[in-house]
């Protein structure tokens, strides 16, 4: 028993260091078990989630084919709208020419433009009736049709009313100066309303030496990019020329605006105005009411009959019916049996009286919008604060009734207004002295009151 003892006082037990190892614990991801979940849930049931195919969600190929196929569908709307402007299903490519600066020329633009070594066919002169410079173009090279007109900057509200319509403006610069003092307010007004599609138009640098043609071609430059940072400016002094700009106004992207394409809008073209007929009892004269026939192409969104248009300067009218006529700018391309060299494309024109006039629509009197702007005034409804006559003529004579004051001399109006008459001084004098009276008199029957009582 001693040895024991002795041999287990000299054994010492182990005492760990300062780096003493320390195992990890072991990760059960942090998870709650199934047990802790129903003692949480203490039987309540969770709302079941939906499948995939219940949610509608498509698996990766099919979103990407979905996505590929709305590409697809957009693309083909964008070709299919600049297709059809100008082409034979559409109409044509409206160009307006306006000359910026004094002096440049822009019947010279339009003359050679319409140059046959530039490619086109003139088929109408004058087709807008009004405008001596305008006529209708054929382009058989890239099947596409125009309409130029040359628009004065004389006239401010002529100039906006055609950029309105217009798919594209030609502005004619000045080879050293651009455009002048009135050229650039004339370009406020259209940037304010809103600048359709536009290509710049200079002429002059043929009769510039080669070593300074460049300088002012970047000088040019340097004054258009303030208003046009993005166009290209297009030199105008042969037929190549004119040929390269035709071929840009017909495969420009287009710019939308707000306000026309929400509208169907058109240029008129022909007018023809057929006064009624006498009314019986009226002597037989002619009255100041007609039909006024306008012809020309419809843009924008569909024109419907029973619905109001408006003419610029005049008013908002109804519609009568609207006609189809045979297009006045055919664009009749077929293949020929045997083309010639050089020629794979001939253009037929056929007669504009061939084809009758078809009646598209006539508008019905039970559906067409009324010409009535305003609400007729209800006297009987109280919620209407309308003035009555008898207000109004009060009113009327309130105005006029004017009162002459002597004020000092070098007295302005705002400061005449603070003058307070003598008539109106003792008249607020009298108020308050009177006010007063009444206050001493109800003090004086409220302390005869109070004594009655107390006695």
């Amino acid at each position: 028993m001693v040895k024991m003892a002795a041999n287990e006082e000299k054994q010492q037990g182990h005492r760990p260091g300062v780096y003493k190892q320390k195992n990890k614990g072991h990760k059960h991801g942090r998870h709650r078990t199934k047990g802790e979940l129903e003692r949480e849930n203490k039987g309540r049931v969770p709302v079941t989630t939906l499948t995939k195919k219940q949610r509608k969600e498509l698996k990766k190929m099919d979103r990407r084919h979905k996505a590929n196929q709305l590409r697809r569908t957009k693309k083909d709307q964008v070709l299919t709208e600049k297709r059809r402007l100008g082409s034979r299903d559409g109409p044509p490519h409206l160009v307006a020419v306006v000359s910026l600066h004094a002096n440049a020329d822009a019947a010279a633009v339009t003359k050679l433009l319409r140059g046959e070594d530039a490619g086109g066919v003139v088929h109408q002169e004058e087709c807008i009736s009004g405008v001596r410079d305008s006529f209708g173009l054929i382009l058989p090279r890239f099947k596409q049709r125009f309409t130029f007109l040359n628009q004065s900057t004389a006239d401010m509200h002529s100039l906006l009313d055609v950029a309105k319509v217009a798919d594209s403006l030609v502005f004619v610069l000045d080879s050293a100066e651009g455009w002048d003092n009135y050229g650039d307010h004339c370009l406020s007004c259209l940037f304010a309303q809103g600048l359709p599609s536009h290509a710049l138009v200079c002429q002059g640098f043929s009769d510039i030496t080669v070593k300074k043609r460049v300088d002012f071609r970047k000088a040019l430059s340097k004054i258009t990019e303030v208003r046009f940072p993005d166009t290209r400016l297009f030199p105008l002094d042969s037929d190549q020329d004119a040929t390269l700009l035709l071929r840009h106004l017909g495969s420009q992207r287009q710019r939308k605006l707000g306000f026309r394409s929400r509208r169907s809008h058109l240029l008129s073209q022909h007018i023809t105005f057929t006064p009624n007929s006498p009314v019986e009892g009226t002597g037989g004269g002619l009255t100041d009411l007609g039909t006024l026939c306008v012809s020309g192409y419809v843009r924008g969104r569909a024109l419907h009959a029973d619905r109001l248009v408006h003419i610029s300067g005049h008013g908002d009218f109804q519609l009568s019916q609207i006609d189809a006529p045979p297009d006045p700018l055919p664009l009749n391309l077929t293949r020929p049996t045997k083309p010639g060299k050089g020629r794979d494309v001939e253009m037929q024109v056929g007669d504009e009286n061939e084809a009758p006039v078809r009646v598209l629509m006539k508008a019905d009197p039970s559906n067409r919008e009324s010409l009535r702007a305003e609400a007729e005034v209800d006297p009987m409804d109280g919620e209407q604060t309308w003035p009555t006559e008898q207000e109004l003529l009060e009113a009327e004579e309130a105005s006029k009734i004017k009162r002459v004051m002597k004020v000092p001399k070098g007295t302005s109006d705002y400061q005449a207004t603070w003058i307070v008459d003598e008539d109106e001084e003792e008249n607020g004098e009298t108020d308050e002295e009177s006010s007063d009276d009444d206050d001493l008199m109800d003090e004086a029957m409220d302390g005869e009151d109070e004594e009655n009582n107390s006695q």
